[in-house]
């Protein structure tokens, strides 16, 4: 019997992410829904992408968890120094972001320099704990992806004597410096004045809004549009459905075996969705990102999933509707009149 790709995907990824949230809620390290997140990452790439590029993005992390650990210890009380800093970090980050860098690595440095300062106003030296525990949670996801990418290559499904055409990724076009430029500095401007909103109104409960923003901004031709608005809401929409639905029935069976059960039947219906070439494939990829958030969420004792996928939905649109503006005004100061908003609605 020929395993097709499709089944050795669906596999790979649903067998991979119960194996992890089976490892690690089960030691339950702290942090430990983060690693079937970051599992997840890596693991719905078609191959594994190599361990150099891995302790590469390893090590960016890294600086920019360091990066965020200094501002929460010595420059948050300092505001006409940390927003200069912020604002420098930002531009270094999305000018590097180019199609040579290695992937997801812009998410990971904004993630170190955005979530751990505002994450420190809980309490004090919280911001070096989150960040040792953000670091050991990427290794273990990557660990697990590079395990299962071994277990199940995607040569198993290729049958004998047939060779599969490769396609050659299409080549991305060069961005002029100039240009380059100027997209950094309209998405560094976005990200900063979010910074600045959040850290001033301390809306620590809000972070996750924040970190979006800085995401979305980091791309403003393809990211920050209402398509994508509407997109990510569909994708919270499914994970946070299937989140409920998961915690009332975890509610009614509380056990670990149980669990284990859910997520792999979990697993399993949105590896086939994303694997299944459907229009809504993307969505289905983020929905799967929101319902392993939602479920190491509701499986504390202080939390919802029912609340969390409210509070979710409206950080999800607040950070959109702030991002697009935020970059209409933006770009309206920054860009020739002729061309004003034209890479913001261009898709």
């Amino acid at each position: 019997m020929n395993l097709s790709l499709q089944n050795l995907r669906t596999g790979r990824l649903s067998l991979g992410v119960t194996t992890v949230v089976m490892i690690s809620y089960g030691v339950g390290w702290p942090l430990s829904f983060l690693a079937p997140i970051f599992t997840v990452m890596f693991l719905a790439q078609p191959v594994w992408l190599g361990w150099n590029s891995a302790i590469k993005i390893l090590i960016l992390l890294g600086i920019s968890l360091l990066a965020g650990v200094f501002i929460s210890e010595f420059l948050l009380n300092y505001p006409l120094l940390c927003v200069p800093v912020y604002g420098l970090l930002f531009f270094l980050i999305y000018y590097h972001d180019t199609p040579s860098s290695p992937p997801m690595v812009s998410l990971f440095m904004t993630l170190g320099i955005a979530m751990i300062p505002i994450l420190s106003f809980a309490g004090e030296g919280v911001a070096p704990l989150v960040a040792l525990f953000l670091m050991f949670n990427m290794a273990a996801g990557m660990f697990f992806a590079w395990v299962f990418h071994s277990l199940l290559q995607e040569r198993i499904s290729q049958q004998p004597g047939q060779a599969r055409a490769a396609k050659a990724p299409p080549e991305v076009p060069a961005v002029p410096e100039k240009e380059r430029i100027r997209l950094a500095m309209v998405s560094t401007i976005v990200a900063s004045s979010a910074v600045i909103i959040f850290f001033s109104l301390n809306l620590v409960q809000y972070a996750l809004a924040m970190f979006l923003i800085c995401v979305m901004a980091g791309t403003p031709n393809q990211n920050a549009s209402v398509q994508v608005v509407k997109a990510n809401s569909l994708a919270t929409l499914i994970g946070g459905i299937a989140a409920i639905i998961a915690f009332n029935l975890l509610v009614a069976v509380p056990s670990y075996l149980f669990l284990i059960c859910l997520t792999l039947c979990f697993s399993i219906f949105f590896s086939r969705k994303i694997y299944g070439g459907g229009p809504r494939a993307a969505a289905y990829g983020s929905g799967f990102t929101t319902f392993l958030i939602l479920l190491g969420s509701s499986t504390g004792a202080d939390s919802t999933a029912a609340g969390d996928f409210y509070l979710r939905i409206a950080q999800i649109l607040l950070a959109g509707l702030f991002t697009i503006y935020a970059l209409m005004i933006v770009e309206r100061l920054l860009r020739p009149r002729s061309l004003r908003l034209r890479t913001i609605f261009s898709r």
